[in-house]
């Protein structure tokens, strides 16, 4: 038996990528855990579903209801079943504790998606070296960060650019989009609700702005079909209409944003500018080679008097601790000034060669990213711990 533990949209579906692979090559494993719906499909048996709980939307509060029942759960199945191997991915409040449980009954764990302790709160570098066997890192740099105080890490590539690498193209979409006689602005708020409701606001009051320094724009939104609800409150609340996006019914006007729940690369592609939520988001806009601004809004409050304190990097979005210097501007880790975002939004919009280049920079940087199947070699390094686990036992 395998557990699986993975606690948010995007770790299910990385985790389920591994499952598959595992399936085929170790079909006698059964798997069994935490996660959603396509984790589910690719054959583990849930114990929570997390899209059931919507865990990744509430935050830690409200997934306490179900997250100690399942917590407890697995700890009794370590102890009465024969758990070959655990595995965790992302989601360290949780899964760390997982870990040390299965440390306690002898049981090899692997981490996919290590802890981001080189951005905060390294000192859990001492529980990770204790309680995991193996890490699978998906960033290039953080091979050599883990292995300098004795942790086995294995850089694997970011399983997120596998599934946007490949994807297709709407033509019909695309058709029209092209065919548009004004620039694009495209609105990337995130895919947690308080992310959303924190950042959105803040967002179109931005968009007002920049209209008012520049001409015809069309506004569109990329968001999750999770948050639907809460984006099309936000946006009628900003003073502008909700209008779900089709090709037939694009619509360039001022008071218009046309929302889009799907063909994500295909509405990037076309976009002049985006203004995009910090997160996992800002590598689907890099790949694609487009101009940006990251943003974050969280409480100026709860970052002065304890998130200052924590957070050890120099620059908060993941591009550019990744390029160790800032090539996209970024507004965080809240938004002081929604004026200076706008100039900087307009100066792009006007200045061709500049967004150009800036795409062209980020674009080159996260192609270091990509790796043929992560999934295969994270199976791989789960393999070799069922096999060194089997052989002591």
């Amino acid at each position: 038996m395998i557990i699986i533990s993975a606690l948010d949209n995007s770790g299910q579906l990385y985790a389920a990528d591994l499952v598959r692979i595992l399936r085929q090559q170790m079909p006698e494993q059964k798997f069994i855990g935490i996660g959603g719906p396509d984790l589910a499909a690719a054959g583990c048996e849930l114990i929570h579903d997390i899209s059931d709980s919507s865990a990744m939307l509430t935050g830690i509060f409200g997934a306490l209801k179900w997250a100690v029942p399942a917590f407890r759960r697995l700890k009794k199945i370590m102890a009465s079943e024969k758990v070959d191997l655990v595995i965790l991915v992302d989601s360290p409040t949780f899964n760390l504790p997982l870990a040390k449980a299965a440390r306690k009954h002898g049981i090899k764990t692997l981490y996919y998606i290590a802890p981001q302790i080189w951005a905060w709160a390294e000192h859990r570098w001492r529980r990770i070296r204790r309680r995991v066997d193996q890490l699978a890192v998906i960033l290039p740099f953080e091979q050599a960060y883990f292995q300098k105080f004795g942790i086995h890490a294995q850089f694997v590539g970011h399983p997120f650019i596998n599934h946007i690498k490949d994807a297709p193209v709407n033509e019909s979409l695309n058709a029209e989009l092209s065919a548009l006689p004004h620039p694009v602005l495209l609105l990337m708020p995130g895919s947690r609700r308080h992310v959303v409701e924190e950042l959105l606001p803040a967002q179109l009051r931005i968009v007002r702005q920049i209209q008012q320094k520049t001409g015809p724009m069309t506004l569109a939104l990329m968001g999750w079909k999770g948050v639907a609800p809460t984006i099309e409150r936000l946006v009628k609340e900003g003073g502008f209409e909700f209008r779900p996006g089709a090709p037939e019914s694009l619509r360039s006007n001022a008071n218009i944003i046309n929302i889009f729940f799907d063909d994500r690369k295909t509405l990037i592609e076309n976009s002049n500018l985006v203004l995009a939520a910090s997160g996992t988001g800002t590598l689907e806009v890099a790949w694609h080679g487009r101009p940006m601004l990251i943003m974050y809004n969280t409480s100026k409050w709860f970052y002065h008097l304890i998130g200052r304190w924590l957070i050890r990097t120099r620059f908060f979005s993941l591009l550019n601790n990744l390029a160790q210097k800032e090539i996209v501007p970024e507004f965080m880790p809240y938004i002081r000034d929604e004026a200076g975002i706008a100039d900087k939004a307009v100066e792009l919009l006007q200045d061709n060669k500049k967004a150009a280049q800036l795409g062209l920079n980020i674009q080159s940087l996260v192609r270091n990213l990509y790796h043929q199947n992560p999934a295969d070699d994270v199976a791989q390094l789960a393999r070799k711990l069922i096999t060194s686990s089997s052989h002591r036992s």
